[in-house]
């Protein structure tokens, strides 16, 4: 295996846009990053579980995927969808209720169902760590890394979204649709 393929691909992947990294800054836009923790900590324990789950599964389920993999694409798309709506067109709130913080069970929830996060996983697994590694080892320190480093990336999303929070205040519509649109196309990109 080529570790700067694998370390591209990590990075990459886990950097650019995606319905966690949107999320994280949305969230720490609205609470700052010491309100967004609940929320952060439940997406980033489930990047973590997600990460150790698809290992397991992908070790011993290899020639499963392809079957599978369609029902994801469709779930995750409906529900980047939904996400998407939410953002763009939030419901008519109470004052006080713009700042509600999620909590960490909607953060934990929602990563672990993310379909970019679980074939990012499936992906690596699949292309990366499978290919070349057969012992434990080598598996659990690729996946680890990757777990790392996605945590990272969704981190610097989260610090993003606090150090503007203001800019954001200030052009909230915009910001609301942008998000929205991005969503979307994370929606449409599963499919190509």
């Amino acid at each position: 295996m080529s570790i700067i393929a694998f370390l591209s691909y990590v990075i990459i992947t886990s950097i650019t846009p995606g319905p966690s990294n949107i999320l994280m800054m949305n969230e720490a836009r609205k609470c700052g990053i010491v309100g967004a923790w609940q929320f952060s900590s439940g997406i980033l324990v489930g990047f973590a579980v997600l990460g150790i789950m698809s290992g397991v599964l992908t070790t011993s389920l290899y020639n499963l995927i392809p079957i599978v993999e369609p029902y994801f694409k469709f779930a995750g798309s409906a529900y980047l969808l939904y996400l998407a709506w939410q953002i763009g067109f939030p419901k008519g709130s109470k004052k006080g209720d713009k700042n509600k913080q999620s909590s960490f069970l909607s953060g934990f929830i929602f990563q672990v169902i993310n379909i970019k996060s679980i074939l990012f996983f499936l992906t690596v697994m699949s292309a990366f760590i499978l290919p070349f590694h057969h012992s434990i080892k080598p598996i659990v320190f690729y996946l680890t890394l990757a777990i790392f480093l996605g945590w990272l990336a969704l981190l610097v999303w989260s610090g993003f979204g606090s150090i503007f929070k203001n800019l954001f205040i200030k052009y909230d519509k915009s910001f609301r649709v942008i998000m929205c649109m991005l969503l979307m196309y994370s929606a449409v990109t599963i499919y190509l």
